[in-house]
């Protein structure tokens, strides 16, 4: 591959890097479950503030909790690539707002921690982790 080439492909690979973490974002708020085994890997392992979990039972417990509405705001992520390899991790911050009829307004303030890898269908998120930094 030739160094322009190589040069769009590491664009490329960036910009679908930056936009899983947005596909991920806006299923979860809009509810859109079915849309979010796609941002992960079949066997991908959600560790985060409720427990370590796969992905299939992540979306199940989603799922079947109340109804609310939601908002994720995330900055930039933090792209690091392994070299050699299909293989690369994600730091991004967010903002998430939760609320609902039945409940009141709640703010957290994460820290996604993704391990993701490039398969035949793009970037997939293999093991997420979820920091919390702080609720209000």
């Amino acid at each position: 591959m030739s160094a322009p080439d190589a040069q769009r492909g590491h664009a490329h690979d960036v910009e679908e890097l930056r936009n899983l973490g947005q596909r991920y974002a806006r299923a979860v708020d809009d509810r859109a479950y079915d849309a979010l085994p796609t941002c992960f890997t079949p066997d991908a392992v959600v560790e985060g503030i409720r427990g370590t979990t796969t992905i299939a039972d992540f979306v199940t417990t989603l799922r079947a909790a109340p109804a609310s509405n939601g908002l994720h705001v995330l900055g930039a992520p933090l792209l690091t690539f392994t070299a050699g390899t299909d293989a690369a991790a994600l730091d991004t911050y967010a903002v998430v707002y939760r609320w609902s009829d039945d409940s009141p307004r709640t703010t957290l303030a994460v820290r996604y921690l993704d391990d993701v890898v490039r398969t035949p269908v793009g970037w997939r998120i293999a093991h997420r982790r979820t920091v919390l930094i702080w609720a209000d």
